[in-house]
């Protein structure tokens, strides 16, 4: 595990900016991540465990996943951070770590400068998963609960703004469905983890964009949505249904 101190990058910023400090600061900010030498995510003891439960919720052994590995991860993290001053975040990598931390010099309670600790991705990856398990339950109200959590702790990951938007969209609530997959759209350049993972996350968020938009009865904007996901991932077969299906009910129209 590689830990970094988030302080010393601000100090380069700052003074290629030309307004370097004039004394040293005690650092407010430190990362903790499991990365490789390349700067790639590792897999821990608790991230293995959530990529577990994830295989159980796949193998439909959902409740199991949820009352064992997942309350496991999750009800040790809400230990060791309960009642500790300063932010908590998790990031997925280097980038959105980076992003993170410097979160702590904004204004928090009246407050600035508040401490802040990133940790890797576990804990909200696990509240994500638990989320997830509920959307496969229809428990739709308690997977949002879960899916809040997790972008509390990681509010820039678009992998947790996309499953969000899909719980508004089994409610049918449109307007705040297409909300989210606009941020998530916005935001997956930092919390994809690889060219491929950015991608998809793009290609989710402007799927469900696109989704959302016919509901609205907004075709030409659900056209451009579902031909913005062609252009990264050419031939993508969900988008050329959805593509299909508007030319339909135009047709129909007339």
């Amino acid at each position: 595990m590689h830990r970094f101190v988030i302080f010393a990058a601000l100090v380069a910023a700052s003074m290629l900016a030309g307004c370097a400090p004039h004394a040293a600061v005690k650092p407010a900010s430190t990362i903790t991540l499991n990365v490789d030498a390349a700067g790639k995510p590792g897999a821990d003891a608790d991230m293995k465990k959530v990529l577990g439960a994830l295989e159980m919720i796949q193998a439909g052994r959902i409740q199991l996943a949820i009352d064992g590995p997942l309350n496991e991860v999750i009800d040790k993290y809400e230990a060791l951070y309960k009642g500790r001053a300063g932010m908590v975040f998790c990031a997925r990598g280097v980038g959105d770590a980076l992003i993170y931390a410097t979160l702590g010099s904004k204004t928090v309670n009246g407050k600035a400068d508040v401490p802040v600790e990133v940790i890797g991705s576990a804990w909200a990856l696990a509240y994500w998963a638990r989320g997830y398990a509920y959307s496969e339950m229809a428990r739709y109200a308690d997977a949002r609960a879960e899916l809040e959590k997790a972008l509390a702790l990681s509010p820039m990951d678009s992998q947790y703004k996309n499953e969000l938007a899909f719980t508004y969209q089994r409610s049918g609530d449109w307007n705040r469905m297409l909300a989210l997959y606009q941020e998530a759209e916005g935001t997956a350049e930092i919390s994809g983890t690889t060219p491929e993972a950015t991608t998809e996350l793009k290609c989710v968020a402007l799927r469900g964009q696109g989704y959302a938009l016919v509901e609205l009865h907004r075709l030409d904007e659900a056209t451009k949505a579902y031909q913005g996901c062609l252009k990264l991932v050419p031939g993508e077969p969900k988008s050329l249904g959805e593509l299909g299906y508007i030319q339909d009910l135009r047709a129909k129209a007339h």
